[in-house]
């Protein structure tokens, strides 16, 4: 496990947006550790993924085995932006989440519910991770509208602050 408000203060370098995705994927990994849900052949341990899925290795003959990704969550950094001097940065995040039922039930929306209630929970509990960042509250999730058995789909869109460097520094020093 990483400890990133350790390698921010080791480094001597600001706390980036980058260090904030790396520190709530940590998160969400720590608070899916030990938890299974629906994925090909059965109950597995959840994947979290920075950015994007990984790009495929073999062909699609395994898109319906265990090596697929499913059930998983993709933790997208979207945008963000600095408001003025005096705020934090704000880092816009997508966590798209994926699992996969094969029955006739369609019951693979409980999985996708129960993962996205566990994110809701955690941050609203405990909005700090990683030392310095925050998550501020409307945390705003959805659910698939489309039909995509046998995935079913869902998303939480969240707001992370990050410590943000706004004066000029160089100009600071000289006076």
């Amino acid at each position: 496990m990483k400890n990133y408000a350790a390698q921010i203060q080791q480094a001597g370098i600001g706390r980036t947006a980058q260090l904030c995705h790396d520190a709530l994927i940590e998160m969400l990994e720590e608070l899916f550790r030990g938890k299974k849900f629906n994925g090909q052949q059965g109950r597995k341990p959840l994947n979290i993924f920075q950015q994007d899925l990984p790009v495929p290795e073999d062909n699609d003959v395994d898109v319906d085995t265990d090596m697929a990704c499913a059930p998983y969550i993709v933790v997208r950094m979207t945008g963000g932006e600095i408001p003025d001097n005096d705020s934090p940065q704000m880092v816009e995040f997508s966590l798209i989440i994926c699992a996969y039922d094969t029955s006739k039930s369609r019951e693979g929306y409980r999985d996708v519910s129960n993962i996205k209630e566990d994110i809701i929970q955690r941050v609203c509990s405990a909005p700090y991770f990683g030392g310095s960042f925050t998550i501020p509250k409307p945390v705003v999730w959805k659910l698939q509208q489309d039909d995509t058995h046998p995935y079913y789909f869902g998303a939480c869109m969240l707001t992370c602050t990050a410590p943000a460097l706004t004066q000029d520094i160089v100009l600071k020093r000289m006076l």
